[in-house]
């Protein structure tokens, strides 16, 4: 059946996901979900996580071209609500599972290494461009042979020698320092945890997801989530893992 009817079909069926002016999907069955609008480092990094870690993630059935973006048909999970959503309403006992569970996925991911040929190179999961809205633009960009060329894109071309006087003597330091490549998520605020009977069911939303700078998934994390620091004070283990 051609992607569009059903959508449409799953639309007067289910309802759309999230917000109707930007829904974060659509259901097409029981079980199955279309996300779109997305591209394929986004496939390549939830698949590489599938094949190399036993984090909770979706399965992907198959993907397809609509409206000239690809769709990404997968699983759907149902009785979910995010982290942002239930964490207030979640006993001390729960909110400390959640914790250690993220704190075990975030070693996980953080211990993946990229093919020798790729060591040290910044870009998304197959080594192709990034895509992070935090950079400024729903483009891609890169990829990068080091984190020095990385930090002089983020910086707007601006060589190190003038990043203090323009920038500030926090983010030149910060510039300076050696880093190692982890692999990242870029994502990893409470809107993309789901939380079924007060434990972790999946992570989603892998858009964002390449080997990065080890300190990228923490000051990610951060970005639009005013709760990520309440999360981390109650819990070390993850606030360990992920710096």
């Amino acid at each position: 059946m051609l992607l569009a009817l059903r959508i449409w079909l799953g639309e007067h069926l289910f309802g759309i996901i999230g917000n109707p002016s930007f829904p974060a999907g659509y259901r097409i069955s029981p079980k199955r979900v279309v996300k779109w609008p997305c591209d394929e480092p986004e496939v390549e990094g939830h698949q590489f996580v599938i094949t190399n870690t036993d984090l909770p993630v979706p399965r992907i059935y198959r993907t397809h071209k609509w409206r000239g973006h690809l769709a990404i048909e997968m699983e759907f999970l149902p009785r979910c609500t995010t982290l942002k959503q239930c964490w207030h309403e979640l006993s001390e006992r729960q909110r400390e599972q959640i914790a250690d569970q993220l704190s075990g996925y975030i070693q996980q991911l953080r211990s993946l290494e990229p093919p020798p040929a790729r060591s040290g190179r910044v870009s998304a999961t197959n080594g192709g461009a990034c895509r992070d809205i935090r950079v400024g633009s729903v483009e891609s960009f890169g990829p990068f042979e080091n984190v020095s060329a990385f930090h002089c894109c983020l910086r707007g071309g601006v060589e190190p020698d003038a990043a203090q006087e323009i920038f500030g003597e926090k983010v030149a330091d910060v510039h300076r320092r050696p880093y190692g490549i982890r692999f990242t998520h870029g994502d990893l605020g409470v809107q993309n945890i789901l939380i079924r009977d007060g434990q972790i069911v999946a992570i989603v939303d892998w858009e964002c997801s390449g080997w990065y700078p080890e300190y990228w998934e923490y000051t990610k994390a951060h970005y639009n989530s005013v709760l990520l620091p309440e999360i981390l004070r109650s819990a070390p283990s993850a606030h360990s893992a992920i710096r």
